[in-house]
């Protein structure tokens, strides 16, 4: 398979990539431990993007792994899993903000995800509107207790863990390598990503 892009991730920051229906996307941990956000929207249409909870109502589960399909908000497939080296991942929580760093911790100038993925956003010089509620948490480690209650555990998945995407549809991609260093989900240490797109022959 060739290698079409490699887009590293800086640590804290978001980035993003095109990729075309049949294309396939690696999202990388390059050194463990770290959790990313993405959103995605389809390029000829974008009132029509990547929706966490149509996946779970698609898919009647809060767990993802390998053969898994996430799913827009028009319940037509964007992705199917190919590769999951870790099968551990949160499609229930938004993706924090600005918000949460000033309501539970009292902070307002901390970086936050949303940011991050508005930030790849400019970058590629795209204009959609993004809402922290369409984020997927990649490798993230969150577990729903059966009281209901969501925990949170460290990302323990070492250095090149990867996942493998194939779209179902030409897609903007943004990735934010999530700069949480308050909770363990990131092992307190925001540390890069990549992102890489390959054809499939």
């Amino acid at each position: 398979m060739s290698t079409i892009e490699e887009v590293v991730v800086p640590a804290k920051e978001g980035r993003g990539v095109y990729v075309k229906k049949g294309q396939l996307l690696d999202i990388v941990d390059v050194e463990g431990h770290q959790v990313g956000d993405i959103v995605a929207w389809f390029r000829n249409d974008p009132s029509e993007y990547m929706s966490p909870t149509h996946t779970v109502s698609c898919n009647a589960s809060v767990g993802l792994k390998t053969g898994s399909q996430v799913f827009s908000n028009l319940r037509n497939p964007v992705f199917t899993i190919l590769r999951d080296d870790v099968e551990k991942h949160d499609i229930v929580v938004p993706c924090c903000d600005h918000e949460r760093y000033f309501n539970d911790y009292g902070l307002t100038g901390h970086g936050h995800c949303l940011g991050n993925l508005e930030q790849g956003r400019d970058l590629m010089g795209e204009d959609h509107e993004l809402h922290g509620e369409t984020a997927w948490n990649v490798f993230m480690h969150n577990r729903v207790l059966p009281d209901g209650s969501v925990v949170t555990d460290p990302a323990a998945h070492p250095a090149g863990t990867t996942i493998t995407l194939e779209a179902h549809e030409d897609l903007v991609v943004i990735l934010s390598s999530c700069p949480q260093d308050l909770t363990p989900c990131n092992d307190f240490n925001p540390t890069p990503m990549m992102l890489r797109v390959r054809d499939m022959e």
